[in-house]
């Protein structure tokens, strides 16, 4: 799952150690998934340590964040989200963006029914990814990644980053070039960056 993978590399870029459980597919939800995500009964769940649980991976990410900072383990190079209210706004904005707009299209491009469904798939996958190298643009000052650093990604890099293996099968599938230097410079070279980083 993309979805997990977000929640986790948001785990290991804060360093905290957790147990994966791992959730059988199939029609059938597990009575662990249900108790957990009652509401969705979808993956992933951050399952904390008093019972509780949080559901959503871009939720589980910011409260990731919330619990570094508030505990005071929060560096300034390995933030997930902005210190300014304003820049953590647009990357929530551009996280719902990926999440409403972006992994639709690109999910459409492989299950659409007709070969014209999936042609207006790639051109909103495309279109989709443009509006993205624009918010690179704004959101990363000339720096690696779209988190405005150089050392770590933030929230928006992970809520596109864990995409990526998804967008790269997708092009060898069907034969198609989304992200590359010629359409998205920014966002092909960002690419490389986000595979290349340790976590």
């Amino acid at each position: 799952s993309p979805f997990t993978a977000r929640a986790r590399l948001a785990l290991d870029l804060r360093g905290v150690a957790y147990e994966l459980l791992d959730e059988p597919l199939g029609p059938k939800k597990s009575d662990r998934l249900l108790a957990a995500n009652p509401v969705y009964g979808k993956i992933p769940v951050l399952l904390l340590p008093d019972g509780r649980a949080i559901c959503e991976s871009a939720v589980i990410i910011q409260y990731i964040e919330d619990v570094a900072r508030g505990s005071g383990g929060a560096e300034a190079s390995s933030l997930l989200l902005p210190d300014d209210p304003y820049e953590r706004a647009m990357h929530r904005f551009w996280t719902a963006f990926i999440d409403d707009k972006f992994w639709p299209a690109l999910d459409a491009v492989s299950l659409a029914p007709t070969p014209g469904a999936r042609a207006q798939a790639v051109e909103d996958t495309r279109a989709a990814l443009s509006l993205l190298e624009v918010a690179f643009k704004d959101r990363s000052n000339g720096r690696a990644f779209f988190s405005g650093g150089d050392a770590a990604p933030g929230l928006l890099d992970l809520a596109l980053g864990c995409f990526l293996p998804a967008l790269r099968a997708c092009e060898r599938l069907h034969g198609l070039s989304l992200i590359d230097a010629s359409a998205t410079p920014l966002l092909d070279g960002w690419s490389q960056r986000f595979a290349a980083h340790p976590a």
